[in-house]
């Protein structure tokens, strides 16, 4: 590397860190009121971090647009994080409504008759490991589909679609 390459990675590195300082001084105040704005929206009260998080990556995203004006600034972040919000909402609905329509599905394969419980077990063993595991959290242990993912190292999307798939292969297993 030449003296030249140095100097401008330098020059680009320090270009970096201020603007990631200029953009934590902008938005450190605000944030424990968006956290509040989370805290008493948000169940469980724990996803008010990520929410918290999401927005912060969001505003990151869109730091070249970030209000000059303290006040603006300020309103500006609380439209990104209502948006989080209502996103996370729309999550959280989504998950609920698919473990509870598996469970009761798989509550009444299995408590109609034993023989169909051995046939449960035996249909999840021809499941991968990771997928047996995020449906026995998500149907036996009652997590959310994102929150059972999470456990087993899983992005919420990734979760949803391998769940989905070894619902299927189930299905069609037991039928």
């Amino acid at each position: 590397m030449s003296l030249g390459q140095v100097a401008t990675f330098q020059h680009a590195a320090s270009a970096e860190r201020d603007s990631r300082l200029e953009f934590e001084r902008a938005v450190a105040p605000i944030m424990p009121d968006v956290l509040s704005y989370f805290v008493r929206r948000v169940q469980p009260r724990e996803d008010a971090a990520d929410c918290l998080s999401e927005t912060m990556v969001a505003l990151w995203r869109h730091r070249l647009m970030l209000p000059r004006d303290e006040s603006n600034r300020r309103a500006w972040a609380f439209g990104i994080a209502r948006k989080v919000l209502l996103n996370q909402q729309r999550g959280r609905s989504r998950e609920v409504k698919l473990a509870d329509r598996v469970r009761s599905e798989l509550r009444v394969a299995s408590v109609a008759d034993p023989d169909v419980t051995a046939t449960v077990g035996d249909a999840l063993e021809q499941l991968n490991e990771t997928d047996r595991e995020l449906v026995r959290l998500i149907v036996w242990d009652g997590f959310g589909v994102a929150d059972a993912g999470a456990l087993l190292g899983l992005r919420p999307s990734a979760s949803r679609m391998r769940f989905a798939r070894a619902k299927d292969k189930l299905r069609g297993l037991l039928l």
